[in-house]
């Protein structure tokens, strides 16, 4: 379903290497995308029991909501030329325009969703949006300040690719932490026949 060590959290953390190098430990970031390091499997239930109608469906729901993250595996870091200031700002712009429009989303979708009908699914939706709000905050206050900067305001572009950097940590941590929050061994259980969660696993 996408909560372990799945393709949607490498995706998160290729980008997240990329955007963040002293994170990755390495100076070359599409070295470092190509091969996050993987993150831990969650424990699996000890006895999984097979979905009820309105559990099913919560989760299915649940993991439509993800679906966006998919994403971020497509997003490539800016090209930024020195000396380059228009470029400069129009690539980080543009790249915390597709960062938001991949998360927001899902906070979106998860803040709309009914309260599920088992804990776990709860506790995993909070976890979830936890990760990932955050992220989405950043990206969205980041670009709405740089598009509002005059053209030429060097500082204004500086600023936005620090957060830009923030970003990627942001991801870092969602990418590994979405597979040990708190209620996904039940909710990847519940969500193991559902057609949503099928997507995400590939």
């Amino acid at each position: 379903m996408g909560l372990k060590a799945s393709r949607l959290a490498v995706a998160a953390a290729g980008l997240a290497c990329a955007l963040t190098l002293t994170a990755c430990g390495n100076d070359k970031p599409a070295d470092n995308a190509a091969a996050p390091p993987a993150a831990p499997p969650s424990a699996a239930p000890s006895s999984p029991a097979a979905a009820d109608g309105d559990t099913g469906a919560w989760v299915n729901e649940f993991c439509g909501a993800l679906g966006p993250l998919a994403d971020l595996g497509q997003l490539k870091p800016p090209d930024m030329q020195p000396g380059d200031l228009a470029g400069a700002r129009s690539a980080v712009g543009d790249f915390l325009g597709k960062i938001e429009g991949s998360v927001g989303p899902v906070v979106d979708d998860l803040e709309k969703l009914d309260k599920a009908p088992m804990q776990a699914g709860e506790d995993a939706k909070t976890s979830v949006l936890e990760l990932f709000k955050p992220v989405r905050d950043e990206a969205k206050a980041a670009k709405e300040k740089l598009d509002a900067a005059p053209a030429d305001d060097a500082s204004a572009v500086k600023e936005a690719a620090t957060s830009l950097q923030n970003v990627g940590k942001g991801l870092q941590k969602a990418s590994t932490g979405m597979s040990s929050a708190k209620g996904t061994a039940e909710v990847e259980a519940a969500g193991k026949n559902q057609p949503n969660c099928q997507k995400l696993n590939g």
